[in-house]
């Protein structure tokens, strides 16, 4: 017995029923599929109908009764835009077909030429697109949900809370009202997964996920974004309103008893409440405060809920608590230092731009090297780049009118942060910046591609973008390439001592050839020596900076477009 035809449901709208009559004609014969042919004088019940009822395909004649055949096809789109549209028009042209298809429309059929197999197949390619644009609609959904989403809880993952806490920020920035960021630990959670099991570990943070659910508001973002800790985005919450919705999540996930193994253990939580006042902030910024406030909190007890002062703009991320606490003062603008180094044509030693550096607080942490490998072992890295390249900026835009300057960014940092936000800390909305971002060739570890969108986006936005480091030991071609840079700094190591190494002027020359195929600028770094600016200059190298030219001094002393005292005395 052969297989039933398929039924496809086609809605026409059309102000004369002598074409539904014709259309009808046409198609319910056919034996290549079944046609069920609803027709409506007016859009207004053709929506009623996408609205209520099922339909395949819409047929928009060029006659509807209260709208014309593009008005027609817009608004039957907006109500629908997965249903496809065909457009019936009397002897088509090609500026009516180009008006349908702006207009929304998969297609025009001709009135005039009513051919049933070429109508079929119009009516097969439509359908069989629109199947397959819904196929990748899914298929894009369950994508975005593993991206984003927990496995485990059903809630919000890291990478999903980033992006929800950016649109809560970007809301935020528009209508001026504060959000509240609560982060919920599981006491001993660590304890109990090591005594009873990894199964009733998974058991416990499931039902604390749930009792979080059911504590905040329809508004809130709640995330799980460690293996026991939990954040809640809280946006526009009225005075009290956070803490009210905090206690109650403390008191929920304490309900909780476990049973396993002749023990039972209750669930407690201790919280850290924030309020953000300052939308500008990141991701990493606003963790760091979180856990910092609840470390400070736990020192008083567990099941319990610690309150933070609000960030302001420009104040410090962490609060000042009584003692001295070096990851606190590392996220507060005043123990850290910009400086800058004049970066220098070397045809005629004008400064054509300066370096901006940081210097960490005194002491051990002075030097950069020792400051990021502090900050790396206190999870505080990528927020205390962001600070120190929004330090940066801050003074380079004030070393005069045009400032030209380069800062560095670490890959870590360039991932997370979104580059509208980073061009905003950057040039602070001015037209006369001109920035050059530094990304060390050193850091670029693993897939170099997974930078190329932030990278092309920061470019499109008049960002340079450089290579630092390149050369003697770090080589990374491919992400040269890649990247595709406008500028390449050449790692000291393959400077210091050019004039007097014939095998590092060789391979000097090799990357130079590179640079030109890249069409990259080449600054070299570390020119310490007169001999080995003199051998650089001879190599066509245009710029460079070192100790020849001026040492990193304070912002504060570097006069604009002025050569420094080491600039002159050299």
């Amino acid at each position: 017995m052969p297989a039933e035809a398929p039924l496809r449901r086609l809605l026409l709208l059309h102000r004369d029923p002598a074409l539904a009559r014709r259309v009808r004609s046409l198609l319910e014969p056919a034996e290549q599929a079944r046609h069920r042919v609803a027709h409506f004088t007016h859009l207004s019940d053709a929506l009623t109908c996408l609205r209520i009822d099922d339909v395949d395909l819409v047929l928009v004649g060029p006659e509807p009764a209260d709208v014309d055949q593009v008005g027609a096809v817009q608004q039957l789109g907006a109500a629908r835009p997965e249903t496809p549209q065909l457009a019936l028009m009397v002897s088509p042209d090609a500026a009516g077909t180009a008006a349908v298809r702006a207009a929304g429309a998969r297609e025009s059929l001709p009135l005039d030429e009513a051919d049933l197999q070429a109508w079929l197949r119009t009516i097969d390619f439509c359908l069989r697109e629109a199947a397959i644009t819904r196929e990748l609609a899914e298929v894009t959904a369950r994508l975005d949900w593993l991206v984003h989403m927990d496995g485990l809880t059903g809630l919000l993952n890291r990478k999903g809370m980033e992006r929800a806490l950016r649109d809560e920020l970007a809301e935020a920035r528009l209508t001026g009202h504060d959000l509240s960021v609560l982060l919920v630990d599981l006491d001993d959670f660590s304890r109990l997964n090591a005594t009873l099991g990894h199964g009733v570990g998974d058991l416990v943070l499931v039902g604390a996920a749930r009792r979080i659910r059911e504590s905040v508001r329809e508004q809130d973002k709640v995330g799980r974004c460690g293996t026991d800790r939990f954040v809640v985005l809280l946006p526009a919450a009225a005075p009290g309103e956070a803490d009210v919705v905090a206690e109650k999540i403390r008191l929920a996930v304490g309900r909780d008893v476990i049973s396993a193994g002749g023990q039972s253990l209750q669930t407690t939580a201790s919280l850290s409440l924030t309020t953000i006042a300052d939308p500008d902030l990141s991701w990493d910024e606003v963790m760091a405060r979180a856990h910092f406030v609840l470390q400070q909190g736990k020192l008083s007890g567990k099941n319990r809920v610690s309150h933070a002062a609000t960030i302001v703009p420009g104040g410090p991320v962490l609060p000042a608590l009584a003692g001295p606490h070096m990851v606190r003062a590392l996220l507060e603008d005043d123990v850290l230092e910009a400086v800058s180094q004049p970066i220098v044509n070397l045809d005629d030693g004008r400064i054509v731009s300066r370096e901006m550096l940081v210097r960490g607080p005194e002491g051990p942490l002075r030097r950069p090297d020792n400051l990021f490998r502090f900050c790396q072992e206190n999870d505080i890295l990528a927020a205390v780049d962001l600070r120190c390249l929004r330090l940066c900026a801050a003074h380079a835009r004030g070393l005069g009118p045009r400032p030209d300057y380069h800062v560095n960014i670490m890959p870590a940092t360039l991932l997370q942060t979104p580059s509208p936000e980073l061009v905003r800390a950057l040039t602070d909305g001015r037209d006369d910046v001109t920035c050059c971002l530094e990304i060390s060739e050193q850091q670029l570890l693993g897939d170099p591609s997974v930078l190329v969108p932030h990278v092309r986006e920061l470019q499109q936005a008049g960002v340079r973008i450089a290579i630092d480091d390149v050369g003697f030991g770090n080589s990374c071609l491919e992400g040269l390439i890649m990247l595709h840079p406008q500028v390449i700094k050449v790692d000291k190591r393959l400077v210091r001592g050019l004039a007097v190494d014939p095998e590092m002027r060789r391979a000097l020359s090799r990357l130079l050839r590179v640079a030109d195929v890249l069409e990259a600028e080449v600054v070299a770094e570390g020119i310490e020596t007169t001999d080995d600016f003199q051998v650089l200059v001879d190599m066509g190298v245009r710029f460079g900076q070192g100790f020849l030219f001026g040492r990193p001094v304070p912002c504060r002393e570097a006069a604009p477009g002025v050569p420094d005292a080491a600039v002159a005395e050299a």
